[in-house]
């Protein structure tokens, strides 16, 4: 993910996260070490951002989410493509298997029902019988993705993973505090529209926010939980 990217997403995440809370956050310009200085009313503290994973994660981060990241280069690509030769918006699902040589059929197959003269909403699926099937809908705006990344089961042990980002994030706690103030407060994101993000608590449990004002955990797009603390460092 390029740092642009990055950025915006995690502007996202904290846009999103201060909905369900039902705060009004004006989030500043972009920035690092911490994400973003927010203001609410006459507050302003200091935001960090971070993603959690399901599955076996190393020292560069969450197999499972390289596999996912991987997939979906492939598939935007092709929906540039596609894109390209025709100014159509689809919603397009892929369901079975999405290997590079069922993939080079998949744009040839969008082309080929001339979806620009269909009417908005319209649907179809699309089986060449090569073990790949595509749900394709004419939409206002593109969605590509692959069942594979999104069906998986949602694991309700979220705490192990919020534990070690609070643990991690803290060891870079006071530089956030020299830039943002003494209000660090941490958004720890789990996005449950991957399965590489399929977290959320069984059960809430105290957690040592490790100096942090609050962390926040965001079990993406459903709720998010409030873990207080009261440390503040100078």
């Amino acid at each position: 993910m390029t740092r642009p990217t990055k950025k915006r997403r995690e502007r996202f995440l904290a846009e999103e996260a201060a909905n369900r809370l039902g705060r009004t956050w004006h989030i500043g310009p972009d920035r690092e070490h911490p994400d973003f200085v927010v203001t609410e009313g006459d507050q302003h503290f200091g935001l960090e951002v971070c993603e959690v994973f399901t599955g076996e994660q190393d020292e560069t981060g969450s197999s499972m989410k390289k596999l996912e990241s991987s997939k979906q280069k492939s598939i935007d690509e092709l929906r540039r493509q596609y894109e390209a030769a025709t100014a159509v918006a689809l919603d397009v699902l892929f369901v079975g298997t999405t290997d590079a040589e069922n993939l080079a059929t998949v744009v040839p197959a969008l082309l080929a029902e001339d979806l620009a003269s269909k009417a908005l909403g319209d649907h179809l699926v699309i089986d060449r019988n090569n073990g790949l099937r595509l749900h394709v809908t004419k939409a206002m705006r593109a969605n590509w993705y692959s069942l594979e990344h999104r069906a998986g089961c949602v694991d309700f042990k979220a705490m192990r993973r919020i534990v070690d980002a609070v643990e991690k994030k803290s060891q870079q706690l006071a530089i956030y505090s020299r830039a943002a103030g003494s209000d660090i407060r941490l958004l720890v994101v789990a996005d449950r529209i991957y399965n590489s993000g399929k977290l959320t608590l069984g059960e809430k449990s105290p957690l040592d926010t490790k100096g942090f004002r609050a962390v926040y955990f965001f079990s993406y797009p459903e709720s998010v939980t409030i873990f207080e603390g009261t440390a503040t460092t100078g």
